[in-house]
């Protein structure tokens, strides 16, 4: 048999096993999907620690969820409120000054100004961080 055609049916004869090495093997029924995790709503603490860069101070972060149209007592908070909206709309009262927010946007509540926190009609998401003195208080009612 000439080369050529004796390598044309060694390249048939092993197309079969290549083909099963880079097909897909079959298995179980398709895994379910993962669900994404969605903490209750609220004010939900996921995590806070002392600084090394800063000693006395602390870093606290939480995952904001408040449902469709919900409004937030008024507030206020010792040092800056950093806010990441993840997902809805909301509008910020700050101190009788609305600013309306979207997801993908950021925005900083300067310390110590009372806001109130009013949901969109498809609620509010948001991952919100703030740096404190050990021991203050996270956040102090309006009327206080």
């Amino acid at each position: 048999m000439p080369k050529a055609r004796l390598r044309n049916v060694a390249t048939l004869a092993l197309a079969p096993a290549l083909a099963a090495c880079i097909a897909p093997r079959p298995g179980p029924q398709s895994a379910p999907a993962p669900t994404a995790y969605l903490p209750p709503l609220g004010s939900n603490q996921v995590f806070r620690a002392r600084t090394a860069a800063a000693p006395g101070h602390e870093l606290i972060v939480a995952d904001l969820r408040l449902p469709p149209d919900a409004v937030g007592e008024a507030h206020w908070h010792p040092w800056e409120e950093f806010l990441y909206v993840i997902e809805g709309s909301a509008v910020i009262d700050l101190a009788g000054r609305p600013r309306p927010l979207a997801a993908g946007e950021s925005f900083v509540i300067p310390a110590r100004t009372v806001h109130t926190p009013r949901a969109g009609p498809r609620g509010f998401r948001a991952i919100v961080t703030r740096v404190h003195d050990e021991g203050d208080p996270v956040s102090i009612p309006a009327g206080d």
